[in-house]
């Protein structure tokens, strides 16, 4: 068995959740953490067993002992960090979005080609989510008809604010967590996104005014679905978590075990209601929300069997250029 080095860039929440499930893998070694503070990477070499610290990102790079490096940064570091890695011949996982604009977008998608033996695979962790699995065959098999209605809403009642407000600075809560759900529309329907109209708003007063802290993006697909996503990151907006796709023949609805009001211990719930028949259809996985040894193994699997990535390069590039442009026109309209 193939022992893998892996070195993490990025220690903080994110990059606590690459490791927890990863760090205990037999034919994973987790051989370097980085940080520019220090104090959070000596305190993950402590918790995940890493063998080195570094403050410098190039210093876990180009050791001729790492073999995939993790990168867990800010977006606006994701693209220079890739062509680094690329550059020393390490295998990635990036954290989404692998891009903040449309030029890192095209620099991305040229680097990807420019060194076919890297393999790249992009933090979309719902695509190795067997619930999302589930209901993507599901819908993909005709269970609720076409075309499809889909509801997606990821609002965050902010607890810590600076730690948001940092991010909005990067960034945009469309563009951060949404790439995820632009990439589950198509995944789900295979349709493709042809026309995106976006509406944004401050309402925080130490937003950037070139910023927006909540945005709402519609879309209509290639064969006649339509979807929207709203995503908000407040101080006084309630915390909600809506997933749910409607069709002529029924509706399935996701509902996470952490949001399940019964039998959390079943895991998450999937709600699927069937027309005309009238009838209601529940589904228990007990999955893990963000299952980072699911998503390394299929790294892995990249490597060793040139299996392609999921989602593809293409796919990827698809949802980043709708969010995109749901972001230009919030930007170029009055925030």
């Amino acid at each position: 068995m193939k022992i893998y080095n892996v070195a993490l860039i990025g220690c903080g929440k994110i990059g606590a959740v690459h490791l927890e499930h990863i760090y205990f893998k037999e034919n994973i070694s987790v051989k370097c953490v980085c940080d520019t503070d220090l104090k959070k990477a000596e305190l993950f070499k402590r918790k995940y067993g890493a063998e080195f610290v570094e403050t410098e990102p190039l210093n876990c790079i180009d050791r001729p002992d790492v073999d995939i490096v993790i990168i867990a940064t800010y977006p606006s570091t994701h693209t220079r960090l890739i062509e680094l890695c690329f550059k020393h011949s390490k295998h990635v996982i990036c954290e989404k979005p692998v891009a903040v604009n449309k030029e890192d977008e095209k620099k991305f998608y040229s680097l990807v080609r420019k060194y076919p033996n890297c393999k790249f695979l992009a933090g979309y962790i719902l695509r190795h989510n067997e619930t999302y699995k589930k209901v993507a065959g599901m819908i993909r098999e005709g269970c609720i008809g076409r075309p499809i209605v889909m509801r997606m809403v990821q609002n965050h009642h902010t607890m810590n604010w600076e730690r948001y407000l940092k991010l909005i600075k990067e960034t945009s809560p469309l563009i951060d967590c949404g790439v995820h759900y632009m990439d589950v529309m198509q995944w789900f329907t295979g349709e493709k996104i042809e026309s995106v109209s976006a509406i944004g708003a401050r309402t925080e007063p130490d937003v950037p005014k070139d910023k927006y802290n909540y945005g709402l993006c519609t879309v209509k697909l290639s064969g006649g679905s339509i979807g929207y996503y709203e995503a908000g990151w407040t101080n006084s907006i309630s915390a909600s978590d809506v997933k749910e796709f409607i069709g002529p023949k029924g509706r399935i609805k996701i509902i996470y075990k952490d949001n399940r009001t019964s039998n959390a211990e079943e895991g998450d719930l999937i709600e699927y209601y069937k027309y005309p028949e009238k009838e209601y259809i529940t589904i228990n996985l007990n999955d893990e929300r963000k299952p980072t040894d699911l998503q390394i193994d299929y790294l892995i699997n990249m490597i060793e069997n040139d299996t392609p990535p999921v989602p593809s390069i293409d796919e990827i590039c698809e949802s980043l250029n709708a969010v995109f442009e749901a972001d230009r026109q919030i930007r170029e309209r009055s925030i």
